[in-house]
């Protein structure tokens, strides 16, 4: 399957390796298939990926695993979103976290712990979060100064 995108570009994408979200992306109710990019450098492979919408070729995320940004991060699912995502053993969700990166001020970036996105990869499945009574920020510095 063919899809475009403003950044990268007429992609070929297999459909087996797009993630259904089941449920919106908070602020973005028009889209829900994405597929995870990596995202590549002169220098090879990084460990951010891009959340590339298929439906609309201008909207893609820049995600980190969470575990990147603060490795004591955890996340309680409950059984109902566990449900949702088909998520039957722990290992089958990957927590990636939504980055905002200033222009021109890389190190300033920083990453949205309070609403992170779970993937099920197996099932091809995705939700964004939202932790309700969390000491985690939707601003946590990537970087510390």
């Amino acid at each position: 399957m063919q899809i475009e995108t403003t950044r990268f570009g007429k992609l070929e994408i297999d459909e087996k390796e797009i993630i259904s979200m089941v449920e919106p992306i908070i602020g973005f109710p028009h889209t829900s298939s994405f597929v995870l990019l990596d995202h590549k450098t002169k220098k090879g492979i990084t460990p951010f990926k891009w959340l590339q919408s298929v439906d609309d070729p201008a909207l893609a995320f820049v995600l980190l695993p969470a575990q990147l940004v603060e490795p004591s991060y955890r996340v309680a699912i409950t059984r109902d979103e566990a449900a949702k995502l088909k998520i039957t053993e722990p290992t089958d969700a990957e927590v990636w976290v939504m980055l905002v990166i200033p222009p021109n001020e890389p190190k300033k970036m920083t990453a949205n712990l309070k609403a992170p996105v779970v993937i099920n990869r197996k099932e091809r499945l995705g939700k964004q979060l939202v932790l309700v009574d969390s000491q985690y920020s939707t601003k946590h510095r990537v970087f510390k100064d």
